[in-house]
């Protein structure tokens, strides 16, 4: 079972601050550096960019500052049972790596905040695991992915929340011209970076939104096929069936009886 002790996020410090350990901390330590930054382990110094991570073992000695101006980072103190958990299975603690989407972790260590201040045992337990594996987790695939050539996207975190937006608006869809100037970059340069990001073009994405609710409306609902195009986001019924059959290789209304065929 975690523990968690404390934490917080975007913590700022002054250029005087200077935070160091010489004989480490009795619990361990996630630190998501927000800033340019001087961390040493071990009397090992480095100069680090914004957007480094470290999970930081107990007793292991370190200091860090930003003597050239703020300091700012999100951290969390946990612990727990040595025979419950291997941290090493996941990454290796006291290694400084780079981590591509800052805000990434950020809500994680609030609620883990939230969840150990204000809620009650059991269910606070319960919950602080759960979410303590959910961050361990996106940590390790950070720690895995240590180059930045392959694994930067200064823009993930906002494809990301427009991914998501877009299976809320099928019924009206938006376009890459507005999502290009939502995220303040050329139309081309986002759709280059959709398809790199998620390996399939914009246009193709919606496409299979469409279709994948399409289906399930076939197959739970009696709504008629046009009122599924119109939902779907389809001007007409002919532009749905066309796209649909291009896709699944039948009709919507043969789908249907397809899929209740197998029932």
């Amino acid at each position: 079972m975690f523990r968690v002790l404390r934490g917080g996020c975007n913590t700022r410090h002054p250029s005087s601050f200077f935070c160091t350990r010489p004989n480490g901390i009795n619990n361990y330590l996630i630190l998501i550096i927000k800033t340019p930054a001087i961390f040493a382990i071990e009397e090992h110094e480095t100069k680090i960019p914004p957007g480094t991570a470290v999970v930081m073992p107990p007793h292991v000695p370190y200091y860090y500052s930003n003597p050239n101006g703020e300091y700012m980072d999100d951290w969390l103190h946990f612990d727990f049972p040595a025979d419950a958990f291997a941290i090493e299975e996941l990454l290796t603690p006291g290694t400084l790596f780079p981590v591509s989407d800052m805000e990434l972790f950020a809500p994680y260590i609030r609620q883990l905040v939230w969840e150990n201040t204000y809620i009650s045992a059991p269910m606070r337990d319960d919950n602080v695991d759960h979410l303590m594996y959910i961050l361990l987790n996106h940590m390790s695939a950070a720690f895995h992915q240590r180059d930045p050539a392959d694994s930067y996207n200064l823009y993930q975190s906002a494809l990301q929340g427009i991914r998501i937006a877009m299976q809320s608006s099928l019924y009206n869809p938006l376009s890459a011209d507005e999502v290009a100037k939502q995220i303040g970059i050329s139309k081309s340069h986002f759709q280059h970076l959709y398809t790199q990001q998620f390996g399939i073009s914009f246009q193709q994405d919606y496409i299979q939104m469409r279709i994948n609710y399409a289906k399930d409306l076939l197959e739970t609902s009696s709504l008629s096929l046009e009122q599924i195009a119109e939902i779907c986001g389809y001007s007409n019924e002919v532009h749905f069936y066309r796209q649909f059959k291009s896709c699944v290789e039948m009709t919507p209304a043969r789908y249907r009886k397809h899929f209740h065929n197998q029932m």
